[in-house]
């Protein structure tokens, strides 16, 4: 088992902190602010708030961070040949959250660059069936944001956010990782 590993409903899902990611987080949100005033936002999961374009990882400033998950997912999948699949930025304002959703790929995950308190948690979904209208039933498992905080979790696990309470911006980049076919 990894050790970075926790798991729950038997599904993994895994937690890091970036702190080497610290004084460039600052550089990574200001750009991402500015992304913002230049795109128009995507509309997938999200209600309210800004999503960016899923190229972020070809984005010059990004390279390196973009090392960085690779090498936190290699560790992860040691035996695969893996791949940046797609990367976005997300902005979310008071009142903002995303429905329940998946992703494609293998790996997902979330790197927090801002949190503010009550900004919203990350809640992944019992992925048990029919469980919901059971009396013996998983608890939904959330996880708090917290700045350089990197969530990783295998794609299909459903989640959402919560709506956010703060006046305050929450700045986060998303990706999902994807196998190489040999």
């Amino acid at each position: 088992m990894h050790p970075n590993q926790e798991n729950i409903f038997s599904t993994p899902v895994w937690g890091f902190v970036l702190r080497d990611q610290l004084h460039q987080n600052a550089d990574y949100t200001d750009y991402i602010l500015n992304l913002q005033e230049k795109q128009h936002s995507e509309s997938k999961s999200n209600r309210g708030g800004f999503q960016s374009k899923d190229d972020l990882h070809t984005h010059g400033i990004f390279q390196e961070f973009n090392s960085v998950i690779l090498s936190a997912c290699q560790s992860i999948l040691p035996d695969k040949s893996i791949y940046m699949q797609s990367m976005w930025a997300n902005i979310n304002e008071h009142g903002d959250f995303n429905f329940a959703h998946t992703h494609e790929g293998t790996l997902s995950g979330v790197f927090y660059c801002k949190t503010p308190k009550n900004s919203g948690r990350l809640v992944f979904v019992d992925p048990a069936v029919r469980n919901h209208c059971h009396i013996i039933k998983n608890k939904n498992f959330p996880v708090n944001p917290a700045q350089l905080a990197l969530i990783i979790f295998p794609s299909w696990l459903e989640h959402y956010v919560e709506p956010s309470e703060s006046e305050e911006l929450r700045v986060s980049i998303s990706f999902n990782i994807g196998i190489k076919e040999l």
